[in-house]
């Protein structure tokens, strides 16, 4: 796993993530037609565990797996339009096997090698729902980012709360 996410010296990390988190990792990424899970389908799962410490965050912003469900939907149709592409009013994507496993994409290796940095100290990692809320959201560039500038959701705001750093309380 070290190698594969190109973290080095080798780690001792203890998922705290709930099987069914992860399941769900699948499930939305399959919803979407895709044929990885990528960081925009783990930040739609981790909202989805209305009992998960990352919803429960989430949800003190105002942010729900509807609020992004439907910013991804309006991120995807601005990607689309900007390549001068007209996207159909209604999503057709081709179903992915219900058995089948996906693999982690590229963008949620890398929120997942985000997350494992942001949370060891001297070897040891503990993988939590908010840990890997924060690796998300660190993004620079890509899906995620832009579709939380479309919801107007102050992404270093909700950061810092993951990473247990004192901010105000959102409004």
């Amino acid at each position: 796993m070290n190698r594969l996410l190109g973290l080095g010296a080798p780690m001792l990390v203890t998922w705290e993530i709930p099987q069914a988190a992860v399941q769900q990792f699948q499930i939305e990424a399959k919803q979407d037609g895709a044929k990885f899970i990528e960081a925009e389908h783990m930040l739609l799962a981790l909202a989805a565990d209305k009992e998960s410490d990352a919803a429960r965050l989430l949800s003190e912003f105002g942010v729900d797996h509807e609020r992004l469900a439907s910013a991804l939907h309006e991120e995807h149709h601005r990607t689309l339009a900007f390549a001068g592409i007209n996207a159909p009013a209604q999503t057709l994507v081709q179903a992915t096997e219900v058995e089948s496993s996906l693999s982690l994409g590229t963008s949620a290796k890398a929120a997942v090698r985000r997350a494992l940095i942001g949370s060891h100290h001297d070897r040891r990692a503990r993988l939590r729902s908010t840990n890997l809320l924060a690796g998300i959201l660190e993004a620079e560039l890509g899906t995620v980012p832009r579709t939380l500038a479309i919801a107007g959701i102050d992404r270093a705001a909700i950061i810092a709360r993951a990473r247990g750093r004192v901010t105000e309380q959102p409004c």
